[in-house]
This record gives structure tokens, sequence and C-alpha cells, in this order.
């Protein structure tokens, strides 16, 4: 029968949609067979009507995101096209050397303003100055701020300041930040800004204070009564980094005496009393930043009369000291004492038995009384000492005055210069005239500024050690071996601390030792000569 049984038809269906199963679940044979058909019967490369896709370039690397932008600028001309410093709204600066940060100020910082440094970093002491709009100076502040090396400047109305520049000493560079904030305006001075402001003013009361604020450059000048007698000028009270500086002043502003430390710490205290053609005035200023402080004028008990010669005119009447005379001085405030000196002979003129804050200094003064030498503390402490060996021939008075406007007692005492002590010369041909050192005894030598002690060695054939010991406070040797010539054959400066010791050959004689102090200031020394140790 065509076609087969049912049964038969009904197994052949299910074989026919098995195989189409088949076929959909391997894809893969389909295609393999398709290629196969593709291929020549002789082999080789597949062909393929369409060429095939190129390869993507490779993606470019990411570039990094930029720094922001700081919020200063490194000129004044790029501070014009950086945002502006705005109130309460610190920035933070890191410059290099060299470098310097520069800002615009905010409208909304008004005209009554002040910009600070703080949180520097290690080693880090800013400066801080505003500037006008030609890049002028208006002011300028180093250490003004609260934080150590910090700095702080105010601005007031009026005082043009546009452009805030903030860097470092000696532009070393450092990190810190600068903030600006808002401040009350300034009322106008209650002072003379001027001298002739002050002049057709009332002058200040004797013991009535009066309260200062300044800024920086900011001058107030005060009339003076007309007695100044024992009438001194004082500031107290200073605010925190205030340091002021007082002046006695003629009407045209010319300076007769000023003072910038001589009260407590940065304190300043003048005497009015000094004379003068016409009347004087009282300024007073700060010596950097900005600063309050109270300003009065007491009227100090009078000094004692003075026993001592207080003009040239008056030394040269009296006559010269002699050596080993030994004058006590009171000094009132400014006050100075002249002596006359000895002609013909070298003397060493030295304060001694200073009393209270006593802290002398002492010149040596020609006969028309221009300045030869002059000492502060040579005398060791706060004593003075002056020679008049190296002073030539010109030394005809000493003056002794105080530092600081103090007051105070001390004694004035003359001693003959003698040639750098015992058994030492100032020079080698003084020194071959003069006895040789002995082995084993020490000498006490007195070495003035600038100068040097020399001693002859012994001529025995033997080596020898010297050595300096017991220097007075300050001293610092030096040893030097000399020829017959003067040349230098050993030296030695600090063997021991600031005493010296040398090596000294047998060999040559004549030889000679010269015995020297460094900084150039006088000092007292002992000196030894020793064998070697075998």
């Amino acid at each position: 029968m065509r076609g087969g049984s049912p049964r038969s038809r009904s197994a052949r269906g299910r074989a026919g949609v098995l195989a189409l199963a088949l076929a959909a679940l391997a894809p893969a044979t389909g295609a393999a067979l398709a290629g196969d058909l593709a291929r020549p019967v002789q082999g080789g490369a597949l062909k393929s009507p369409a060429p095939p896709s190129p390869a993507p370039p490779p993606a470019a690397p990411a570039r990094p995101p930029a720094p922001p932008r700081p919020g200063y600028a490194l000129s004044a001309a790029e501070a014009a096209r950086t945002p502006p410093l705005q109130p309460d709204r610190p920035v933070r600066v890191n410059l290099s050397r060299g470098q310097q940060a520069f800002f615009r100020v905010a409208p909304e910082a008004g005209e009554a303003w002040a910009v600070t440094t703080r949180g520097l970093s290690r080693n880090t002491d800013t400066i801080v100055a505003v500037l006008d709009d030609a890049g002028g100076l208006v002011a300028e502040d180093d250490d003004g701020g609260e934080e150590s090396l910090s700095s702080r400047l105010e601005v007031q109305p009026g005082d043009g300041a546009q452009v805030v520049r903030a860097g470092t000493l000696e532009n070393a560079g450092g990190r810190f930040e600068v903030v600006l904030t808002r401040i009350a305006p300034q009322p106008s001075a209650s002072f003379a800004t001027s001298p002739a402001e002050a002049a057709a003013r009332p002058p200040a009361e004797v013991g009535q204070p009066i309260r200062l604020r300044l800024r920086r450059n900011q001058e107030a000048f005060f009339a003076l009564p007309a007695d100044r007698a024992n009438l001194v000028a004082r500031t107290r009270d200073l605010a925190r980094g205030t340091d002021t500086a007082l002046a006695l002043v003629d009407a045209a502003g010319t300076v007769i005496a000023e003072d910038d430390d001589g009260g407590e710490g940065l304190a300043s205290l003048l005497p009015l009393n000094r004379a003068a053609n016409g009347p004087v005035l009282l300024r007073a200023s700060l010596v950097s930043g900005t600063g309050r402080f109270e300003l009065v004028l007491e009227r100090e008990a009078p000094a004692p009369a003075p026993d001592y010669p207080t003009s040239l005119e008056e030394a040269r009447a009296r006559g010269p000291l002699s050596p080993g005379q030994v004058v006590r001085v009171e000094l009132g405030r400014g006050g100075e004492a002249f002596f006359a000196l000895p002609e013909g002979q070298p003397v060493t003129v030295s304060t001694r038995n200073l009393g209270g804050d006593a802290d002398t200094v002492l010149a040596l003064l020609d006969a028309e009384g221009r300045v030869l030498a002059e000492d502060d503390d040579g005398g060791g402490g706060l004593a003075s000492r002056v020679t008049t060996r190296g002073a030539g021939a010109g030394a005809a008075f000493v003056r002794a005055s105080l530092l600081n406007n103090a007051r105070g007692g001390f004694d004035l005492a003359v001693q003959a210069a003698a040639g750098g002590g015992v058994g030492a010369a100032g020079d080698l041909a003084e020194a071959a005239r003069r006895p040789a050192l002995v082995i084993g005894e020490a000498v006490r030598a007195t070495v003035e500024a600038g100068e040097a002690a020399v001693f002859a060695l012994p001529f025995d054939g033997r080596p020898a050690v010297a050595i300096t010991f017991g220097l007075a406070d300050g001293a610092d040797t030096v040893l030097e071996l000399l020829d017959a010539d003067g040349s230098v054959l050993g030296e030695n400066d600090d063997a021991e601390g600031l005493s010296s010791r040398l090596d000294i050959p047998a060999e040559p004689r004549p030889a000679f030792l010269r015995l020297r102090l460094l900084e150039d200031r006088p000092g007292e020394v002992s000196l030894v000569l020793v064998r070697p140790a075998p």
C-alpha cells in the first residue's frame, strides 16, 4: 500500500522532527558545512566577499585633573585677575623661596580692616605689607601678630591701601594663612599730628596720663610746660607687641633728644630738661606696627648737685686726674661727667661699684670734644673700660654717662697703663729689653682692646709649653710664637674652652710669645710656661 501503514508514517514524522531539533541545537555544524562548500577542491585560504574590519585605535590615557588655582597671585599685576581677599575667609599660602603672595581687597571689607598671618609652618617668619594703587608702600609689619613670628596690619579710612602683599623674612618661603577681618574705624585723633598743631594747643599736664592708639608711621605731638626741670616723659601700660619711641623736638621737628627702650621692656623714658633754643615739643611714635599705650609726664625729685665737672670747660679748669685716683659719680637722667686726663702718660679709666640700674659708657675725647674711642661693657658686666694707649696723643678728656637715660652712681678709677702687664711689652723691641718669662712662674697680664702683650722666651735650649688660664669674663686668648723678626712660627686659639696652649720648641732663639684677645675687647689673663710632659 502506497505511503505505508499509518504507524510507519507516524514514525517517519517523528524522526523528521527529531532531525530538525538536532539541527537547531548544533548551528556550528551547519556553518562548517557552508564553509566546506565554499572551499575549493585544491585547498587554501577561505574566500570572503567582505574585507575584515580594521582594529579600533587604542584609547588615549586619561589626563590627571588640573590642580586647583591658589587663591592668591604672585605679582601685583596678576592680583588684578585673581579673586579678591574676602573678610573672614582665610587663604592658605605656600610660598617657595623668592615668592610673595598678592591680594586685592574685596569691597566688602570696607575702609577699616586688618590683615593677619596665622598657622605658620615651622621656621616661617612672615612680613605683611599694604600697597596703594600705584604699588607704593603704605605700611608694613613683621612680628605684630599674636602668634610667634606672625604679622598684623590695620588699615583705616584714608590710608589708601588697595593691595595686600604677604611674604617671608629674607624671602625664605613657607606656609601660612592670610585672613582679613573688618575692624571699627578709628575716631579722629584727639592729639596733634604735627608740630605746628601741637604748638597751638595747651601743654600736656604733669601727672595726667594720656591714652594713645597709634597706627604705623603715625606720630603724636604735645606742647610741654614752661618749667621742664626734672621733668621726664614715660610710656607705660603697653598693649602686647607695642614698642614706643619718644623724642624731644624743636618747632621744626628736629630731634634734640630721643629714647626707644629706656623704660621697662619696650617702654620709653625721656628726660625733658635738655637746653634748647626756642620752644620744644614731645613726639610719641611707634617703632613698628600699631599699638596702644599710656603717655605721662612726671616730675622727679632733684638729683644731688654734681660735685664733678659737667662740661669740657669745667674739666679743663679743674685739672687732670692722677693715676690711682678714684672718683664717685652720681648722675641724673641724661647727665654726663667730664674729666681731664694727664698728658704724656698712658692711663686706663674704668667704672666699678655700679649702683642700681646703672649701665655706664666711657668715651675718650680730644681737646675739642671729638670722640676718639668709646666703650660700654668692656669692664665686665655693665662696667666700662678705656685706655689712652693706642688712642694716640690726642686723648685729653674722658666722658662718663649712663645708658637708657638712667639715674645711678658708680666709681670712676684711673690707673697707669703698664704696657700689657708685669713682664710684658707692647712690641718686640720693648720685650727684648725686659726679663724673659720664668718656667713655672705665672704672670697676670692686662691686654687692652686691639693690643697685644709680648713676652721674651727663656734662652735655655729646652722646649716649653705656654698656657693661658684664669681668663676674665668673656676673654678669649690667642698665643703666637714669634721669631726675632716677628714672623709667626706657631699659633693656638682654643686648646681648652677659651684658653690657649702652645708648644714652644727649643729653637730658634731669640723668640717671643705674643698674647692677644679676640673680639677686640680688653681683659685680664694669667700666663705660665711649663716643661712638656716626658
